[in-house]
C-alpha cells in the first residue's frame, strides 16, 4: 500500500516537473518537491521507488537553485545505490555550486570509476579545476595585497629596530598616532605628556629624535609661552617642571608585532606580560628625565620600553605633590 502510494505521488510530482518546465513556472517546480516529499514520507520498501524520488527532488531543486537540498537528496540516493550516475552527477553539480570541493572530488572519483569518460562528470571535474585554480589565484592576490599593505609598517618597524628602539603596547589611548622616518632616515616621534595632578595633557605632534629635551621645555613653558590655564598657582615654571618615564613599562614587542603595531594595530597581549611590574629585578619605577639628552638618547635608555609612543609625566618640583607622585609609583596603573 505504501509503495503504490509512493508511485501515485512520484506520478503527481512528475506530471508537476514536465508542466512547470514547460510554463516556466517555479511554483509548479515546488510542488513537484511537496509530491516528491510525501512519497518518501511514506517510507516504502521499495528500493528503486525510492531511489527515483530522492533522484528527482534533487533533480527539481537544482533548478530551484536550492544546491544544500540537492546535495543532501543526491547523497541519499547515492547511499542507496552507489553506482547511480544520476545521484553522482547532481550531488557532484551541487557540491561545487555550494563551493564543497572535496564533497565534489569524491564523488567524481566515484562517478568516473564506473564511467571513465561521462561527458558531465568530465564538465564537472573541469569546471571543480577551475574554480580551485580560481581560489587559489584570489587567495595570492589577497596575499599580495596584504603583504604590499604591509610593506610601510615593516620598513618603518625595521628602522625603529635597528636603531635600537623598544617598544610595548600603550599604557593610554594613543590613537592612530605613530613616528615616521624623513628623508634622512631620522625619526620624528609623536610625544604624550601626561600631568598627573589635573589629568590634562599636551601632544608633541613632531618631535625630531635628535632635539632636546631642553629645547621642547623651552618652548612650552619659557617666558614666552602662553600661561597654563589650570596652573593657577604657577608652579608649573620653566625653572620647576620635571618629566619622568616609566621604566620596564611591559614587555617588548615582537618583530612581528612591531610591524603590527606600526601598521595601526596594537597586538593582543595578556595583561600580565603588558602591565609594569610592580616587585623583582624588572620592577617599574618613576625615571627622572635628563633635560640635556635628546629623545633618542632618553628613550635608547636600557631601561626604557616606549609605551606606543614616547610617554612622559610631567610635575612640578619640590611640591606635595611630586613626593606623592613618587611614592605612588604604579598604583596609577
Amino acid at each position: 500500500a505504501a509503495a503504490a502510494a509512493a508511485a501515485v505521488t512520484q506520478a503527481q510530482g512528475n506530471n508537476k516537473l514536465r508542466v512547470g518546465l514547460k510554463a516556466k513556472n517555479r511554483l509548479l517546480l515546488r510542488e513537484a518537491v511537496d509530491f516528491y516529499s510525501k512519497g518518501l514520507a511514506l517510507k516504502c520498501k521499495n528500493k528503486e521507488l525510492n531511489l527515483a524520488l530522492l533522484n528527482n527532488r534533487a533533480h527539481v531543486n537544482s533548478l530551484l537553485g536550492n544546491w544544500r537540498s540537492a546535495l543532501q537528496d543526491s547523497q541519499s540516493a547515492h547511499n542507496l545505490d552507489p553506482s547511480n550516475l544520476k545521484a553522482i552527477f547532481r550531488g557532484a553539480r551541487a557540491a561545487l555550486k555550494l563551493g564543497e570541493w572535496d564533497t565534489c572530488e569524491q564523488l567524481l572519483a566515484a562517478g568516473l570509476s564506473i564511467e571513465p569518460n561521462a561527458p558531465e562528470l568530465l564538465q564537472i571535474q573541469k569546471d571543480l579545476q577551475l574554480e580551485r585554480q580560481k581560489h587559489a589565484d584570489q587567495l595570492a592576490a589577497q596575499a599580495a595585497a596584504k603583504e604590499a599593505a604591509l610593506a610601510p609598517a615593516r620598513k618603518l618597524a625595521a628602522t625603529l629596530i635597528f636603531k635600537g628602539y623598544r617598544l610595548t603596547t600603550p599604557q593610554v589611548q594613543v590613537g592612530t598616532k605613530r613616528p615616521y622616518v624623513d628623508s634622512d632616515g631620522c625619526v620624528h616621534w609623536p610625544v604624550l605628556l601626561m600631568y598627573p595632578e589635573t589629568g590634562q595633557q599636551d601632544v608633541i605632534e613632531d618631535w625630531h629624535e635628535d632635539d632636546s629635551v631642553a629645547e621642547h621645555i623651552d618652548v612650552m613653558f619659557g617666558p614666552d609661552a602662553p600661561p597654563l590655564e589650570w596652573d593657577a598657582d604657577g608652579e608649573y615654571s620653566r625653572q620647576r617642571v620635571q618629566l619622568y618615564y616609566l621604566n620596564n613599562a611591559g614587555r617588548q614587542l615582537k618583530q612581528d608585532e612591531f610591524v603590527q603595531a606600526m601598521n595601526g594595530q596594537w597586538p593582543n597581549i595578556a595583561r600580565d606580560e603588558a602591565a609594569p611590574r610592580r616587585y623583582g629585578q624588572e620592577a617599574s619605577h618613576w625615571v627622572a628625565v635628563d633635560e640635556s639628552l635628546s629623545l633618542k638618547q632618553v628613550l635608547l635608555q636600557p631601561d626604557h620600553v616606549v609605551p606606543g609612543v614616547p610617554l612622559f609625566w610631567v610635575v612640578a618640583k619640590e611640591t606635595e605633590y611630586q613626593k606623592r607622585f613618587l611614592a605612588e609609583e604604579l598604583r596609577r596603573f
